[in-house]
């Protein structure tokens, strides 16, 4: 690693030990923010992170496709760094997940079980940078691996566990395995799901196994993006043993959807940002809301509630609501609501190292 990703990862180190350090005691509330397909570095993008530092969660996470088109490493600073420094500055923690645009120019390595790490992957034709990604300390990714999980707080019962897939090697209509199988990442959420002692727990990854049809050919016609039904068939079983998930978070369909609650979880699409908007297809019955623009998904999270408040990039509430546990309906906030005003900002922290 250079010294500039030494640095980094030290910074990144300091800030997580100031979070351990503040309380060992269950969170009272953790606030998140979920966007995807952002990586573009322009002016649709700032948008966005303008509305992130608006409300100023704790934690972002972004859902793949952080850096368009290719995932090129000299991208890294102007798609993402340059873009969400103002976050760093405040204190925000960002994590990731790899979309098929950050390892577009990879293949799956020729070794059964695949590495957690940047081993996994090889170059395929001119580049493949996911080395870069996953070493790169504010990108977030816990132990430089691709899938990991994430606590709130370090108390034996935190209040929120995330686990961050790579759906890019799981099944699906885009995946580097066509005829295998990571056999080691399902394993994996396998023992930590059994494992979590989370109050909430909740999925992040980019390909969508619950969406409406995506309508993102010219003129709305045309290479429809469908749900990724073989990835959902490869999950559920897992989901089946551990019925302990409470919510689901994906991208890659560059809009917003949440649909009707399934089996307890609540799905949501938020791949609106930055990347040009599209359309989908209605879906009665399956699609309880959504829309084509641009936006983030804005979470709040207590002991008993669940809350969710998605702001478009002009500040306009689009959707917001809540539930509780084992709720099996929710409960929606009057039209117009957005997040709760910030908690009292903490001091910046030094300038994160650049790339």
């Amino acid at each position: 690693m250079t010294g500039r990703g030494l640095a980094a990862a030290a910074l990144l180190a300091a800030l997580l030990a100031v979070l351990v350090m503040r309380t060992g005691a269950q969170e009272a509330e953790v606030r998140m923010a979920f966007i995807g397909d952002g990586g573009t570095g322009d002016a649709n993008q700032a948008a966005v992170r303008d509305q992130i530092l608006r409300f100023l969660p704790r934690t972002l996470f972004l859902l793949g496709d952080n850096i368009y088109t290719d995932g090129r490493a000299e991208y890294i600073r102007p798609r993402f760094y340059d873009v969400y420094l103002p976050l760093l500055m405040r204190g925000v923690v960002i994590h990731s997940a790899l979309g098929n645009h950050d390892v577009q120019d990879c293949a799956a390595a020729e070794v059964d079980p695949l590495p957690p790490t940047a081993d996994a992957y090889r170059w395929r034709e001119r580049h493949c940078d996911v080395e870069e990604h996953l070493g790169h300390a504010p990108f977030g990714y816990v132990g430089q691996r691709r899938y990991y999980s994430f606590t709130s707080d370090p108390s034996p019962r935190p209040l929120v566990e995330v686990f961050v897939l790579d759906s890019n090697t799981l099944a699906g209509s885009q995946s580097k395995l066509p005829r295998g199988s990571d056999r080691a990442q399902l394993d994996w959420l396998d023992g930590v799901l059994g494992a979590s002692r989370a109050r909430w727990r909740l999925l992040a990854f980019h390909h969508p196994t619950e969406s409406p049809t995506a309508k993102n050919g010219f003129l709305g016609f045309g290479d429809g993006r469908v749900p990724e039904v073989a990835l959902k068939n490869q999950l559920e079983p897992i989901l089946a043993r551990h019925p302990v998930v409470d919510a689901v978070f994906t991208a890659h369909n560059h809009f917003y959807a949440r649909m009707v609650p399934r089996g307890g979880v609540r799905y949501f699409v938020s791949g609106g940002g930055g990347r040009r908007v599209y359309g989908f297809q209605p879906a009665p019955g399956y699609l309880a809301t959504g829309g084509a623009y641009l936006h983030m998904l804005y979470v709040r999270i207590t002991r008993d509630r669940f809350e969710y408040y998605v702001v478009d990039s002009r500040g306009r509430s689009r959707d917001a609501g809540w539930f509780g546990k084992g709720d099996r309906v929710d409960h929606m906030f009057p039209a117009g609501a957005l997040p709760p005003e910030p908690l009292q900002a903490e001091s910046a922290p030094p300038s994160p190292a650049a790339p």
